[in-house]
C-alpha cells in the first residue's frame, strides 16, 4: 500500500515532491554516466543565462518565480564549479549581474544532447500516464496566483499565533 497516495490530497505537495526526487535522481544518474558536474536544480538558472544573458540574483528569481534565496543558492554551487561569474551591474552598483564562464557555455554545448533526449523522455512518460499534466500545473499556477495555499487555510481556520 502506498501510504501516501492513501493519504489522498492531504499529501498532494508530498506526492509532487517525491515525483521531483524521483526525477532528479535520474537526472543526477545521467549527468554521471555522462561524466557532466551538473545537479537537476542548476538547469533553469543555467538555461536562463544562456539563453537571455548576464542577469542579477533578483532578476533570475523573478524570471523564474522562485525565491531570491534558491536562486543565490544555485549561484555559489555554479559558482564553486567554474560555471558562472559575477561582475557588478553597470545599472546597479550594489548589486552583480552573473552570467556563464566560457567553461558553463562548454558545458552547456556539451549539455544540450542530453536534454534534448530528456525533453523527449518527458514527452514519452507525461503520453503514457500524464497527457494533461502540464496543463493541469499551468491551471494550478494560475489558482496559486490567485490566492496561495496559505490565505486559502486562513480562510477556512483562523490560526492562533503561538508564543
Amino acid at each position: 500500500m502506498d501510504f501516501l497516495k492513501a493519504q489522498g490530497v492531504s499529501a498532494f505537495g508530498s506526492r509532487l515532491r517525491r515525483v521531483l526526487d524521483r526525477l532528479d535522481r535520474d537526472l543526477a544518474a545521467i549527468y554521471r554516466a555522462a561524466g557532466m558536474e551538473f545537479e537537476p536544480r542548476w538547469h533553469p538558472v543555467f538555461v536562463v543565462l544562456r539563453d537571455e544573458g548576464p542577469m542579477s540574483v533578483g532578476a533570475l528569481a523573478k524570471r523564474l518565480g522562485v525565491t531570491h534565496a534558491a536562486v543565490s543558492q544555485v549561484r555559489a554551487a555554479m559558482e564553486a564549479r567554474g560555471l558562472v561569474s559575477a561582475a557588478p551591474d553597470p545599472a546597479d552598483g550594489r548589486s552583480q549581474r552573473l552570467s556563464l564562464t566560457p567553461r558553463g557555455r562548454a558545458m552547456g554545448e556539451q549539455l544540450q544532447p542530453l536534454w534534448t533526449a530528456v525533453a523527449a523522455a518527458a514527452t514519452q512518460l507525461l503520453a503514457e500516464g500524464a497527457q494533461a499534466l502540464m496543463a493541469d500545473l499551468d491551471g494550478l499556477d494560475r489558482a496559486l496566483d490567485r490566492s496561495g495555499l496559505k490565505a486559502r487555510v486562513d480562510h477556512l481556520v483562523k490560526l492562533e499565533p503561538q508564543s
